[in-house]
Parts: C-alpha cells; structure tokens; sequence
C-alpha cells in the first residue's frame, strides 16, 4: 500500500538512512527530500476524485493554505527599497 511506502520513506529521513528498501528494491535516499500530500475535497466541482484514506491522513500533518495579501507583499518590498509612498503605490 502506499500509505507502507510512505511511512517507509518517513522512517529512513528520520533514521538519517542513505538507502531504503521498496517493493524488494534498494532505492538511494536524499535526506533533503520531503512528501507532501494534497487533501481534494470528494465535492460536486471535483468530480472523480476521492477522499484520502485515513491511514494516509495520519502520516501528515495538516495545514491550510490560503492567498496571499500582495497589496502587504508588494508595500514590504516598496518600503525596503526606500519608497516613502509605499503603502499607497503598493495598492495600484
């Protein structure tokens, strides 16, 4: 199962393994790796997709991703080059 595989790869990264072992292969591990895991809602607008088993839920740890405020973006970056107008050309 996938959910082996993964916990697998998880378990090496943690144990600092230069090698793990899938499906009977010896695979060359780079410990800078990392696995992440998109959560599709099963809704209407997805049509297709399905819920992600929970015993593969369980070897994440979740976050909410939300938009980013570019007007904030783009007034840190004006007021760092020096631009005294920042907070007002970084809505235009």
């Amino acid at each position: 199962a996938v959910s082996q595989q993964i916990q697998e790869i998880q378990g090496a990264i943690k144990n600092r393994d230069l090698n793990v072992t899938l499906l009977d292969r010896l695979i060359e591990l780079d410990l800078n790796a990392a696995i992440f895991v998109t959560l599709n809602p099963a809704g209407k607008d997805y049509r297709g997709r399905s819920e992600i088993p929970d015993n593969l839920k369980a070897l994440f740890r979740p976050i909410a991703m939300t938009y980013p405020d570019k007007e904030l973006i783009a007034e840190v970056f004006l007021r760092a080059e020096g631009f005294i107008a920042a907070k007002t050309l970084a809505l235009k």
